[in-house]
């Protein structure tokens, strides 16, 4: 498993294989900074709900579990405060609003099992594979 969870992480193709290219099961951004993945959906207020889920994207957990989120770009760095939402995931507020360009960077513990930062490019980009062309993917469903 921790050798899965490297190549993981030194090849980000290989991620794409594991679902990152198609919606979570609350229609999120998904990343795998570990043993774990994450889903990332952003409000229309800039806030951000994440779930911390297991390796088969269920069981979405806040217990022995901590986030710390951010927005970097060139210019500027805005950080987040979380709270847990409902028990199940947690709700990050911008201290500021920030540029829709950059990068959005996660550091997660799910269950005491630390990840490693992970990015999310802003803005988020249609559920699609780098290599294809940016398209309205609205119509594209989870399976």
């Amino acid at each position: 498993m921790r050798f899965l969870a490297a190549l993981l992480v030194l090849f980000p193709a290989l991620a794409l294989a594991h679902g990152e290219e198609n919606p979570g099961p609350h229609n999120g951004h998904i990343r795998m900074p570990g043993a774990f993945h994450t889903e990332l959906i952003l409000g229309n207020d800039q806030s951000a709900h994440v779930y911390l889920l297991d390796m088969n994207f269920g069981n979405p957990t806040t217990k022995n579990s901590k986030i710390e989120i951010y927005v970097k770009n060139k210019k500027n760095k805005v950080a987040f405060t979380c709270s847990v939402m409902d028990a199940d995931h947690f709700h990050c507020v911008p201290e500021k609003k920030y540029p829709m360009k950059g990068d959005l960077v996660v550091k997660a513990v799910r269950d005491n099992a630390p990840g490693n930062e992970i990015s999310y490019k802003l803005p988020l980009s249609a559920f699609k594979t780098e290599n294809k062309t940016e398209k309205d993917d609205s119509n594209h469903h989870h399976h």
